[in-house]
């Protein structure tokens, strides 16, 4: 008879809820990964607008433009407030998700040993009986040929 697992069903729904665990923290880090790409876009055009300022100074610039050059420096700088706080907010998000998943995780490994063990001690067990299967055949054809 083969070896059945009694919890099976348990099994395989602890490792439903450590894939969804690990989705949920795999979609955290795509979080943290496109803030933090946004991020790096702002630095990028606030280092551009500082090169474009240092030409336009040399060149000789209106009050006008450099009103619009402050006023894009405040915009850069507040979007780069707010990006920080998101990146906290998501950060902290994918620190939940990961202890999540690592909840999920030593749930499913507690099963996985249960069964190994199960498994290794039905293995034992039916070594045992084919080795007691065999005992007894030898007995019985040796009691066969000494009758002879």
């Amino acid at each position: 008879m083969p070896f059945r697992f009694p919890l099976q069903t348990l099994l395989r729904y602890r490792q439903s809820v450590e894939r969804q665990q690990e989705l949920r923290l795999l979609e955290a880090n795509q979080q943290v990964a496109a803030v933090r790409l946004q991020i790096e876009n702002v630095e990028q055009s606030k280092l551009a607008l500082a090169a474009e300022e240092r030409r336009e100074l040399a060149a000789g610039v209106s009050a006008a433009e450099l009103h619009f050059h402050i006023l894009l420096r405040s915009l850069l700088a507040k979007k780069r407030g707010l990006l920080d706080h998101e990146l906290a907010r998501c950060e902290e998000l994918r620190r939940q998700r990961h202890a999540e998943f690592q909840r999920a995780h030593q749930d499913r490994e507690a099963v996985t040993a249960l069964r190994a063990n199960q498994q290794r001690t039905y293995e034992q067990q039916e070594s045992r009986r084919e080795q007691r299967r065999l005992d007894d055949m030898f007995l019985l054809r040796r009691e066969f040929l000494l009758r002879r």
